[in-house]
């Protein structure tokens, strides 16, 4: 009994005194440049990998920004379920993990502290956001540029052909959880009526869709950029958007520039160079070697130009008439090239122009038959959408990833509680 009890007041001096591991909470320290945070925001939650001992069964991670902001409880998620693109701590216990997901909000930097826990130690940033085993990133082109696809038309449904082509497309990759990239043309076909019904999208905040820079116009090579110039028809595009919306997600910061006609000289990456921080390239193929992030250009100071579509969706839907028409040799062909890619745990860009299509056709939900009903492109996305493995973001948001993977700082140390 006298040792015993010996050792329970040898625990409890311990304890009191700070000797004792358990008494102490880890935290970890995230700094950025100030000057990216101001630019770019950098809003969406990169995951910083920790290794963790003794995690209990209400073992919690906080964030604050900077030493004087005030801590907030991350959410927790498991495995099984669903999400993206979101700020939470998910335990993988059996490998004594935390993936702790954060972005910058106020400050250039954020501090963590863990509870519940022996010790955390940081790993590594994960390549995917949480972890996961490929990335899918989709694109739609030419919000804006042509009447034919009806911007600013009052709604009708997705499938009517008489509701904006663009709008429509937002609602479907929303009803498969596909958060899209769309490339504005700020001074073309769309009028006060397409502001409004982007602003209308923007505002439900539900992080569906990316607003991109395309263009005031829709220049094909140099000579149509000399008519309005190269920093009008590209910064002047983003002050347009940057003016007329609101409720960006992931702050009012516009990360993108596609690339019209896939067209691009040294004076659109002398233009584009820190101020975007990624540039999307373009062509009608299929490429598929562009299963990776695209390389810093030190040069130019942005991540480009690359992106190309893994597999051509417009090649593959427009051999159809009426375009993008069921097939069910077309729709295996893409599951095919999206399987290969997530399998290999690479990046499957996506794109397609809503603009050559009918709403009726290519978002037709009916079951497939091959020219008769149902829709390539809905068949394909079904197969792509809502698998947990998979980590779903439009294409500015996966590069303000990249950056922060490659420019984030973390110290690990501890606190008394």
């Amino acid at each position: 009994m006298k040792h015993i009890r010996a050792t329970i007041f040898a625990l409890l001096f311990a304890a009191v005194s700070g000797d004792l591991d358990l008494a102490r909470a880890a935290t970890a320290t995230i700094t950025i440049d100030q000057a990216a945070v101001s630019k770019w925001g950098l809003q969406y939650p990169a995951t910083y990998v920790f290794q963790v001992t003794e995690c209990s069964a209400d073992a919690a991670v906080k964030r604050r920004d900077a030493a004087t902001g005030e801590w907030t409880a991350l959410p927790q998620k498991t495995a099984d379920e669903f999400f993206n693109g979101v700020e939470c701590v998910r335990f993988d216990r059996a490998q004594q993990q935390a993936y702790v997901s954060v972005g910058f909000q106020s400050s250039p930097t954020i501090e963590l502290e863990f509870s519940g826990v022996g010790s955390a130690t940081f790993a590594t940033i994960a390549k995917y956001y949480d972890g996961r085993q490929a990335a899918y990133t989709l694109s739609n082109d030419n919000w804006g540029c042509n009447p034919w696809a009806h911007p600013g038309a009052p709604w009708k449904g997705a499938t009517d052909d008489e509701s904006d082509s663009y709008q429509a497309a937002l609602h479907v990759c929303r009803s498969f959880h596909l958060p899209l990239s769309i490339a504005i043309n700020s001074r073309m076909a769309g009028d006060e009526a397409t502001w409004r019904i982007m602003q209308d999208e923007l505002d439900r905040r539900d992080f569906s869709w990316e607003p991109a820079v395309h263009g005031q116009t829709h220049p094909k090579d140099a000579e149509a950029y000399k008519i309005r110039g190269y920093a009008d028809e590209i910064l002047g595009c983003r002050a347009d958007i940057l003016q007329r919306l609101q409720h960006i997600p992931y702050g009012p910061f516009i990360l993108e520039h596609i690339l019209t006609h896939g067209y691009v000289d040294e004076e659109i990456l002398r233009t584009d160079g820190g101020e975007f921080l990624f540039a999307r390239g373009f062509n009608w193929l299929d490429n598929p070697a562009s299963t990776d992030f695209v390389p810093w250009d030190e040069q130019h100071g942005i991540y480009g130009v690359g992106g190309l579509n893994t597999k051509g969706y417009d090649r593959i839907l427009e051999i159809r008439e009426p375009k993008g028409r069921f097939y069910a040799a077309d729709v295996a062909e893409l599951n095919a090239g999206f399987d290969r890619v997530r399998q290999a745990g690479g990046i499957f860009y996506a794109l397609w122009h809503p603009d050559r299509f009918r709403n009726s056709v290519v978002y037709d939900p009916r079951p497939g038959v091959d020219g008769i009903s149902g829709s390539t492109l809905m068949q394909h996305l079904a197969h792509v959408a809502n698998r947990k493995d998979v980590w779903y973001v439009a294409n500015g948001w996966l590069y303000s990833y990249r950056y922060v993977a490659q420019h984030a700082r973390v110290a690990v140390g501890e606190k008394r509680p």
